[in-house]
Order: C-alpha cells, then structure tokens, then sequence
C-alpha cells in the first residue's frame, strides 16, 4: 500500500514521539518503582521496630522488673543456712517458708510462669516454687547454665535460650535471672521459667498483613515464635532462602523467597541475641497501579495532540519541516524545553506554534504525573502518621488492664475542653488541648504495671519512675508532627504553679495555660474516682474543697475558678 506524504509525516511524528514518551515513562516508572519500594521497606521495618519496642520489649521488661525485685530483696541478699541445714532440692527450709508463699501466689496468678526460685551459692541448694517432685536429690544448681550465666554478668538481668525443661513442665521454658550479691560474696541466684508458649502469644497476637508471617529466634537459629506451631524449634538455618538475608543485625530487603517475590525484615533484641524476622508478600504491581494508570493516559493524550498536530503539518510541505523534524528528534532525545522556530510568516508559523504548545501539554501532563508520584509519597507518609491511632490504642490497652483509671482520659478530655470554652478560647487551642488530655497518661506505657496497680504508698523509687511518665509520653509522640503542641502540653500536665512539680519544675506563667487546664481537670477526675491507694472516692464538695486549698499553688487560680463555676 502507497503511504502519501501526509501518512508519512503523520506516522513519523508518531513513531518519534511514542518512543519517546516510552523512554521517558520508563525512566520515570523505575524511578518510582525504586521510591516505593524503599517506602515499603522502611515502612516494614517501623513496624517491626514498633512490634520489639511496645510488646515484647515491655514484656521483657516486666519480667525482668520481677527478677530484679527479688534479687534486691533484704531477705535474700541476707538469707543464710541453718546450722545444721541438709541440702534442698523438694523442699523450703522454714526461714525462707515466708518468701516462697509470695511466690506461689505470684506464679498462680500469672499461668505464663512455670517456677521462680534462688539458687544457693552455699551448698547448691534450690529453693523452687511450686516444689517439683522430679527434681533429682543430687542436683546442683551451680552446675546449670542460667546460674553460670548469672555470676558472669554479675549486676545484669540475663536471659537464657529456650530449652526443653526435665521437670513437671515437660515442655520448652526460657529463663531470667540475675545474681545476688553482699558483701561478703555471692549468695546465689534468683531465676524465673516463662513457658515459651507466651513469646509465641505475643508474637502472634500481632497483626503483620494478611499474609505476612511473624517469627522469633534464638541466636543458633531456632525458632520459638512462629504461627505454624509445626515449626517450633526447627532451625532456619536450614532455609538458604531467608539465611542469605539475614547478613546484619537488623535489616530489610526484597527477595524472592519461595517462588513469590517478598520483603523481609529483621532486627537483633540486643540483651538475648534473639531476632525479630518478618517476611510479607510483596505486590508491588498492585502499589504501582496508580502511577501505570497514570502514565497510559499520559502516553495517550500524548498520541492523539501528536496525531492532530501531524495531520495539520502534513497539509503544508515546505522548506521549513526539515526544522520541524531537527525540533521533533531533539524533544524525542528528552529535550522538552525545545521549542520549534519557525520565521515563515504562512501556515508552517501556526503549525509551529500549536507544536510547541502541544509539548507544553505534554511536560503539562508530565509533571501531573510526577504529582502523582508524589501523592502517592505523601500517602505513605499519612500511614505513618497514622501510628498515632496505634499509640491511643496503647494508652487504652493500658486503661483496659487498670479498673481504677478505666474511662480516665475521656473524661479528662471533656473536663479539659468544657473549661477551655468556658474561658473563651479559641478553636485551635482547644483542638489542641483536646489531643493533649486525650493522650496526657499515654506515658505510662513505660511504668511497669506492677507500680502502676499498686496499692498502698508508693516508695521513692517507684514514685520517681512514676514521675517519668510525661516525658515518655513526649518522647512516643516525637514525630507526629501534627501533636508537635499537644505533646509540649502533655509534657508540663504535672508542673504546679509553686515550682514544685515534674518533670522540670516550671512555675507560674512558664507552664502553659493548657497544661494548667489539664492539670485541674486530671485531678478533679482522680479524687473522684477508685484509685488503688484510695478505694473511695471523694464526693464533689469534697473535691472543690481540694480544688480550693491547691488554689495558687498547685492549680491556677483562674483555672480553678472558671472550673468551679462550670461544676
């Protein structure tokens, strides 16, 4: 078939500007595949990090918390044998009957606890609650793993790896324990077996993709944590796959792991050696979409201006197209600030013009599609402001597990924004304050719950651990960038108007007029609710009368005065 001159121009122009729009798209495409996929990589591994540091770091933490307990206790550090005293193993001598009853109610209420015990430096004694019949008569507790790792990291919680216990158990245990020490030497070990069934709870209860699969193992590669119970302590050594990832101590890559392509990350809990690995499905057609969908309409806008274009100039075969083609090939090598010259004043001037104009679309069309690649860099950005909603679930888990502060923030929240209106401020502090009393004991997500539920008077120690909750809870928030106000204000819910609050002594007009809201309504809600170191609450009148003697030294006179009103 006979292809006229006008077909010709026509199909050049197209050629040349599809392969260059395909070169272009290309190039752009990879450079937006390699932006999300480094977003979903980073992304994984927060949410690893989030895993390790909110669910079983704290559980870690408390269990150590009761380790370190006892092994400070005067009764242990200054426990001795009786004179006269035979060797224990299924048994508790009568001067150590009182330690040992707190720890059977300890281990009752916690079914995750297989034992608790103090290994004796003396004679090798171990002094184990619940008492296990099984346990051999000539057993040394000197001679065990747990207690040698003790009295090498004297001063330091350790844990052990996961082993098959001998005992009534009869399953997988790890231990914790630490070393005791006086003056005059060393006088054993305080150990506690956690049944391994509780790492694999907690691992599990995590939510990681429909897909995504959640582990945990030791330092030799054997698996303690996994949703298949079918491989419990098998070992990945044996997966060359997932080992030739896991090359550093914490980390994220996308492989091809068992015919699918994937991403895997991982990090190294520093105090066992353990690792945290996560390995998801990755569909990374399925988060490219947006960008592809946007690319063809670009490409076909771009096809159907050029064919219009080339239909017009084919008409007009002069001098001037070989300067219209010079213009074509350079835009098709990438140049798109080229504009066509035309200094004819006929036909091929207009034809020009529209030419440049359509590439003017075409960058148009272009930059709308590097826009999208930017939305779609935002939205991954809005994922992960949207920690923030996990970091409330926290503050209400923690609420959940506390009967006395149930309902505690919400009804902050209301105190805080009722006086705020009744003092006339504006909308913006009061979003502000709102956020800020919502999330205000987010905090105590870093106090051991054994403090936290404590009743009767808490020791110095306590209080002052106490006393670091509005700074942990400024430290969680630190990069929602949205609360940047509200966490100033969370951070000053404790200072007094005398100086002598916490965490850093403001007084008077230093703290914020927020904080001082925050500060009056938290404790109207406190006197008037069960707390463990006061089962009844004050009644109303009992509580202004509070409210009236803290007036100017603990609380701001203004405040307290509008609050009253408002009561």
């Amino acid at each position: 078939m006979k292809i006229g001159i006008r077909g010709k121009i026509i199909l050049a122009m197209l050629v040349i500007i599809i392969i260059a729009i395909a070169i272009i798209s290309m190039l752009a495409f990879n450079n937006a595949r390699t932006i999300v996929l480094e977003e979903v990589k980073q992304s994984n591994l927060e949410a690893l990090q989030n895993a390790n540091d909110y669910f079983l770091r704290k559980f870690m933490a408390d269990m150590e918390y009761v380790v370190d307990h006892w092994a400070e206790d005067e009764e242990i550090i200054n426990y001795r044998n009786m004179p006269g005293q035979p060797k224990m193993v299924k048994s508790i001598p009568d001067h150590f009957q009182n330690i040992s009853n707190q720890w059977t109610g300890f281990v009752n209420s916690s079914p995750y606890i297989a034992w608790i015990y103090l290994g004796s430096q003396e004679d090798g004694s171990i002094f184990i609650t619940p008492i296990d019949d099984t346990m051999p008569e000539d057993y040394d507790c000197r001679t065990r793993d747990w207690y040698k790792k003790a009295l090498t990291n004297k001063g330091k919680t350790v844990w052990t790896d996961p082993y098959l216990d001998a005992g009534e158990i009869g399953g997988y245990v790890v231990t914790v324990a630490k070393a005791v020490e006086r003056e005059d030497g060393i006088v054993g070990v305080v150990g506690m077996d956690i049944k391994l069934s509780r790492f694999s709870d907690i691992i599990n209860d995590l939510i990681y993709d429909d897909e995504g699969t959640l582990m945990l193992v030791n330092s030799d590669g054997e698996v303690f944590s996994h949703p298949d119970h079918s491989m419990l302590m098998t070992n990945i050594n044996d997966d060359e796959e997932l080992m030739a990832q896991l090359i550093s101590d914490n980390g994220t890559n996308i492989f091809n792991y068992k015919g699918r392509e994937s991403i895997i990350s991982y990090m190294t809990v520093p105090e066992t050696g353990w690792k945290i690995i996560g390995v998801m499905p990755l569909d990374i057609n399925k988060a490219l979409a947006p960008i592809m969908s946007r690319a063809f309409q670009v490409a076909l806008a771009s096809v159907i201006v050029t064919f219009l274009i080339g239909f017009l100039l084919s008409r007009y075969i002069t001098r001037p197209l070989s300067n219209i083609m010079d213009g074509i090939e350079n835009i098709s090598q990438g140049k798109f600030d080229e504009h066509i010259h035309i200094d004819s004043k006929d036909e091929f001037k207009v034809l020009g013009d529209q030419f440049n104009n359509m590439m003017d679309t075409v960058r148009e069309l272009i930059e709308e599609r590097n826009l999208h690649v930017r939305e779609l860099t935002k939205k991954n950005t809005e994922i992960r402001n949207s920690y923030l909603s996990t970091v409330q679930s926290l503050a209400n888990a923690i609420e959940a597990n506390d009967k006395y502060t149930r309902g505690h923030c919400e009804r902050v929240s209301c105190l805080s924004t009722d006086i705020a209106r009744k003092m006339g401020l504006g909308e913006k502090d009061i979003h502000v304050l709102e956020f800020a009393s919502i999330l205000h004991d987010i905090g105590k997500i870093g106090i051991p719950s054994a403090i936290l539920n404590k009743e009767g008077k808490l020791s110095k120690e306590e209080f002052d651990m106490i006393k670091k909750h509005p700074t942990i809870g400024y430290e969680i928030l630190s990069h929602v960038d949205f609360l940047a106000e509200s966490r100033k204000v969370l951070l000053e819910h404790h200072e007094r108007i005398d100086g002598t609050g916490y965490p850093q002594r403001l007084k008077g007009e230093d703290i914020s007029l927020l904080a001082k809201i925050i500060t009056v309504a938290d404790a109207y809600d406190a006197m008037t609710s069960s707390r463990p170191y006061r089962k009844i609450p004050l009644t109303k009148e009992q509580a202004i009368d509070e409210m009236l003697k803290g007036r100017g030294t603990q609380f701001d006179a203004d405040v307290v005065d509008n609050f009253i009103q408002l009561l």
